[in-house]
């Protein structure tokens, strides 16, 4: 009987527990728990941390101080100014507004060009656009940046080496760090003395201590007792008892709890937003977006100078880190003016020669052509350099392309061993074609090496024709040459609109009576007129002068001399010419027009 009393009070009690457990009161303790549980393990278990993370990265982005880097003296394309512009970029540590975003807000208040970048300038924009700093300075020898805050004060100034007229990668980090951290140092407000007559305040009292608050009473559900279980009396709880001080322990008296000091908030720091323990995580809408993630001003553009493009004005050259460079192509197209000189005598190695003998020594035919006006006529010339945009040494290869044609009228006169004299009023075509290689070395020169000069070498293929219409039965032939050249060109750049140009070329054996087509054998009369074989010399110079005048567009004006000179032996079918003898032919030209570079 015993047994079985005590088998039903443990039964009575864990069925006690389990009613208690599933009571009302028992299910709000534990969600009660579950609402003091912090906010930011809700938020991992519930997939909200990607929400949090944005909103942080987003509020870190609206702290960051707002820069702009204004025009740096002396710095006429804006080379070194984009470079510390994208340099800053870099560090991540400021916001940069846009040049173009501040000169926009400067011209609606009257202010534009270098007046823009002014101290006072910058008083009246900063507010507009929320600027904290700016950067200026100057650029010699070196770049002399200088940082102001919004009222035009001098924060910091710097000295920064140049390395022809640009800034090397390393100077520009150092840089852009040096103006980040004086942007983001603390400015210390003025210290305001107290006025004397001014009582001083009473001191403040010791704060009370204060008296916790006793936990609340927690009331437990009554156990319900089955009609058959015994009554189970609860024991009470005791307290423990007080510990007393031993008797020759001396008294302690309690220091009052001090009140912490006022904390004055900067005025820039952020304010750290309150978590509430039973805050619910709520998805951020498009509005909250909206206001957390401020949209930077140029978030859609790109600093890098690779990928900035602009067009080349001829001379070479891009915006940003990259150096200058010269065009892929450049085309020529213009006009000629020729004017051509002919003569031909027999048995001398040279006309001067036979002009310089007695009257009565001067036997054979001779023929003298020499062009009364210049002739006028059309030229175009393409260079390609395909390998323009890389770095190395073969950026220079490349080849040249050119077609000239003239047209002349003027009188040829034929003297006889009688001394009879016959003129007659010749039209002739003049036809140059050249096919050329080239390779061209390129330097800069100027205060940025931004103007783009070179030296170079060429060879490949010439001809040369000069057709004389077979319908005025002139005694004149033409002349038909097709031979290899070599050559040297130099370009040496003054300004951007101004470049001195020159160019020199020898002629390989460049004899008469070689051309592309010879119907009917009219072009090997070219040599037996005069002799059974022919051995010739020749050359070309020229100097002239280009630029640049709009965009892509410039001009070129160029002086060409060129001269053969044929030497012939043997019997030649002319009278006179059984020795052969000499023919000299001279063409000076005048090429001008309009070139476009890509």
């Amino acid at each position: 009987m015993m047994n079985t009393g005590h088998a039903m009070v443990r039964w009575g009690m864990v069925f006690a527990l389990a009613v208690v457990l599933a009571s009302p009161s028992a299910q709000a303790a534990v969600i009660k728990r579950k609402k003091a549980a912090p906010v930011a393990a809700r938020q991992r278990v519930e997939g909200a941390a990607p929400a949090a993370a944005k909103r942080k990265k987003s509020a870190s982005v609206s702290q960051r101080q707002r820069v702009v880097v204004l025009d740096l003296e002396g710095d006429s394309r804006g080379r070194v100014r984009a470079q510390l512009d994208a340099a800053l970029r870099r560090t991540r540590q400021v916001s940069v507004v846009s040049l173009k975003q501040y000169a926009a807000t400067a011209k609606k208040s009257g202010l534009r060009g270098a007046e823009a970048s002014s101290e006072a300038a910058l008083v009246k924009v900063a507010p507009r656009l929320k600027l904290d700093s700016a950067v200026g300075g100057a650029v010699g020898s070196s770049l002399h940046v200088r940082v102001l805050d919004a009222d035009g004060q001098v924060l910091s100034e710097q000295e920064v080496m140049l390395t022809r007229g640009k800034l090397s990668a390393a100077d520009a980090k150092k840089a852009a760090l040096a103006i980040a951290t004086a942007v983001r140092a603390p400015r210390t407000a003025p210290v305001l003395e107290s006025p004397r007559d001014v009582a001083p305040a009473e001191p403040m009292k010791p704060a009370e201590p204060l008296t916790p608050a006793p936990p609340p009473a927690v009331v437990e559900a009554p156990v319900p007792v089955s009609p058959g279980a015994p009554v189970v009396a609860e024991r009470p709880t005791e307290a423990p008892p007080a510990v007393a001080p031993p008797p020759d322990a001396p008294a302690v008296a309690e220091r009052p709890a001090e009140a912490p000091p006022a904390v004055t908030p900067r005025p820039d720091a952020p304010k750290k937003p309150v978590i509430r323990p039973d805050a619910v995580a709520v998805a951020p809408s498009d509005t909250d977006s909206a206001e957390l993630m401020p949209v930077d001003p140029e978030s859609h553009t790109t600093t890098d100078p690779f990928l900035e493009v602009a067009l080349d004005t001829g001379s070479g050259g891009t915006v940003g880190d990259e150096p200058v460079r010269p065009p892929l192509a450049r085309l020529f197209l213009g006009g000629t003016t020729t004017w051509r000189k002919y003569c031909a005598r027999p048995g001398v190695k040279s006309c001067s020669e036979f002009d310089r003998k007695a009257v009565d020594d001067q036997l054979g035919d001779r023929v003298d052509y020499s062009s009364s006006v210049p002739y006028l006529g059309v030229s175009a010339e393409l260079e390609l350099l395909p390998l323009a945009r890389k770095q190395s040494a073969v950026r220079g290869l490349g080849a040249v392309l050119g077609y000239r044609r003239g047209y002349s009228s003027t009188n040829v006169t034929l003297v006889g061993d009688a001394g009879q004299s016959v003129t007659r009023e010749v039209v002739a075509t003049d036809s140059v074609l050249t096919a050329q290689a080239l390779y061209r070395y390129y330097f800069g020169l100027g205060e940025a090496r931004q103007l783009l000069g070179y030296a170079g070498l060429r060879a490949g293929l010439l001809t040369r024709a000069f057709d004389v219409d077979e319908s005025a039965e002139s005694p004149l032939t033409g002349t038909h040459r097709m031979f290899p050249a070599v050559g040297l060109e130099v370009s040496v750049p003054l300004l951007r609109s101004v470049r001195l140009e020159g160019a020199g070329q020898v002629f390989i054996d460049p004899k008469p009576g070689e051309g592309f087509d010879d119907e009917g054998g009219a072009l090997g009369l070219e040599v037996s007129d005069y002799g059974t074989s022919v051995s010739s010399f020749g050359w070309e110079a020229e100097l002239g002068v280009a630029g640049e005048l709009w965009g892509p567009f410039g001009y070129s004006v160029r002086f060409r001399l060129s001269r053969y000179q044929d030497t012939f032996s043997g019997a030649g079918t002319r009278t006179g010419w059984e020795a052969g003898g000499v023919a000299e032919e001279t063409y000076s030209s005048l090429h001008w027009g309009l070139t476009a570079s890509y």
